[in-house]
Order: C-alpha cells, then sequence, then structure tokens
C-alpha cells in the first residue's frame, strides 16, 4: 500500500532540511518501515484494515510534526504509536487469518462429514433396494416355479384323463387302434371300417364317428387331424386324391354332428407311410387307413 499523499508531501518536506532529533528521526524510519510491511501484506488488506488505518493516522501525524521540526518528542510518540499499530494490524491480520482457516477446515470437517453420511445414506438406501429387488426376484421365481408347478400337473392331469378317455373309446370300438406317439393320441381306423367303396361312409360307421364326436365336444379345447392313406395298388395320383376324399368325408361327417370345422385339419397322403407291406394282401389293408390325430393340447 502506497503512503498517502499527505505523508508524502511531509517526507519530502523533512529531507528538504527539517530538522528532528536522531531519535525522532530513527523512530521515525521504523515507523515507516512497520507501516509498509503492514500495508503490503495481503492478510492486513483482508482482515485488519481499520488498524492499519489508525497506524496511517499516526505516521501521518508523525510526519507533520517532523516537517514543522518543532517537537522531536511528539514526533517520537506518534512514529511509536504508529509503529506500535501497524504491528498491531500485522498481529491482528495473521489471528484473524487463522482464525479464518480454523472456521474454513471446520466448514470443511462439517461439510465431510455431511457428505459422508450422505453417502452412508445413500448406500443404505441402495442396499434396502438390492434387498427389496432381490425379494421380489425371488419371490417372482418362486411364483413362476409354482406356476410351472401348477401346470405340469394340470397337463400331467389333462394328459391322464385324456389316455383314460381314449382307452375308453377304444374299449367300445374294438376295430379302433389307438397309440400315444410325441404327435398326441393317434386312432387309427381301417378304411373297410368306415368305406363301402370309394369316399362314401358307411352306416356301421356312424356309432365310430359318434362317439369321436362325443369325445371332441368334451374337449373343446383340442384339435384334430385326420389323415387319409392308401396302398399302392392304385397309381399314385389317383391315391392321393382317393385319400383326400376319404379324409374330408370323415371331416364332413364329424362337422354335421357339431364340430366345429376350424378344429379339423382333413389331408390325404395317399401310398405315402405306409404302415405294413404292399406285398400282401394283410399289409395292404393295413395300409389303407384314415388317421385320427388329437393335438396334444
Amino acid at each position: 500500500m502506497k503512503l498517502p499523499l499527505k505523508l508524502t508531501v511531509l517526507a519530502a518536506a523533512l529531507a528538504a532540511g527539517c530538522a528532528i532529533s536522531p531519535e525522532a528521526d530513527r523512530q521515525l524510519t521504523e515507523a515507516r518501515a512497520a507501516y509498509r510491511l503492514a500495508a503490503d501484506d495481503p492478510a492486513v488488506q483482508r482482515h485488519a484494515q481499520v488498524e492499519l488505518k489508525s497506524a496511517a493516522g499516526a505516521l501521518q501525524e508523525a510526519e507533520r510534526v517532523a516537517a514543522e521540526g518543532s517537537n522531536s518528542d511528539l514526533v517520537e510518540h506518534n512514529a511509536y504509536l504508529a509503529e506500535r499499530r501497524a504491528r498491531t494490524a500485522l498481529s491482528t491480520a495473521q489471528a484473524r487469518e487463522a482464525e479464518a482457516g480454523i472456521v474454513a477446515a471446520r466448514e470443511e470437517r462439517r461439510r465431510a462429514q455431511l457428505e459422508a453420511r450422505e453417502r452412508e445414506v445413500a448406500l443404505a438406501r441402495e442396499e434396502t433396494q438390492r434387498a427389496e429387488t432381490a425379494r421380489r426376484e425371488a419371490e417372482s421365481r418362486a411364483a413362476l416355479l409354482e406356476h410351472e408347478k401348477l401346470k405340469v400337473v394340470r397337463e400331467e392331469t389333462a394328459a391322464a384323463e385324456l389316455a383314460a378317455e381314449v382307452k375308453g373309446l377304444h374299449a367300445e370300438l374294438p376295430d379302433v387302434q389307438a397309440k400315444q406317439t410325441a404327435r398326441g393320441w393317434i386312432l387309427t381306423l381301417g378304411s373297410e371300417v368306415l368305406f363301402d367303396s370309394g369316399a362314401t361312409l358307411k352306416d356301421e360307421s356312424r356309432r365310430a364317428l359318434d362317439n369321436l364326436a362325443q369325445f371332441l365336444r368334451k374337449h373343446s379345447e383340442r384339435g384334430i387331424a385326420i389323415e387319409g392313406f392308401t396302398d399302392s395298388n392304385s397309381p399314385k395320383d389317383a391315391g392321393q386324391r382317393l385319400s383326400e376324399r376319404r379324409a374330408q368325408a370323415v371331416k364332413f361327417a364329424l362337422v354335421q354332428r357339431g364340430i366345429e370345422p376350424h378344429r379339423i385339419d382333413a389331408r390325404g397322403y395317399g401310398p405315402s407311410f405306409p404302415v405294413a407291406s404292399n406285398e400282401t394282401e394283410t399289409g395292404r389293408q393295413q395300409n389303407r387307413r384314415v388317421e385320427i390325430v388329437i393335438n396334444p393340447s
């Protein structure tokens, strides 16, 4: 901090030849040095402006009296006051700087503690959320497992009931062969059982079709596939057409008995997929058949 203009004028006047005692001059020099030291200290500028102003006032008065050269004692007194106040400004600034540091450290510690508590709360909240998520997932898995178990039980029960009813249907229709496959239950009816000739159903087939329709009405959730087959005696194209007509004839008979058409898929395969040799009459008779495939679900 530069000396005030009045102090500069006074210093110039003193240098011009005004006389004071050597002790007063020494005191004044020390006061100036102490004031400059305090004025140049950033801590004093921040924390001790009042004390520095008081030192400046005492130094200005010492310079004024020294310029007059009439009272060395008064110069010494004011120079002493200026030096002491400058040093007081320094010590005050240092103390307040230290106090500010303590306050800042205390605030930093408080902030760090607050952040630590917030982190602890956040971690606890995350842990709680993870535990809740894990609990819900475990409950969901348990519910899904229970659902799957019930589903398996229902499917096994339904499969057992279906098997019992198919066997009962087989018992009522001795000419119908029944077997369980990966495709579902397959009921095989020989063409001689169903048809007189061509694709005309026999009157005797009515019982078998009635029982099959009754079974399908009871199991309305299930669809069936009607598949017609022939032996290899006829030309392949003729056998294909005949097998298709026979499959459609069985479908039509079931529709007449109240079974929804969309539940029935009727197809002919001609001489394809023989179940016995076509070299013998017995084998050819087995190959001339209609299969009713009951869908598993």
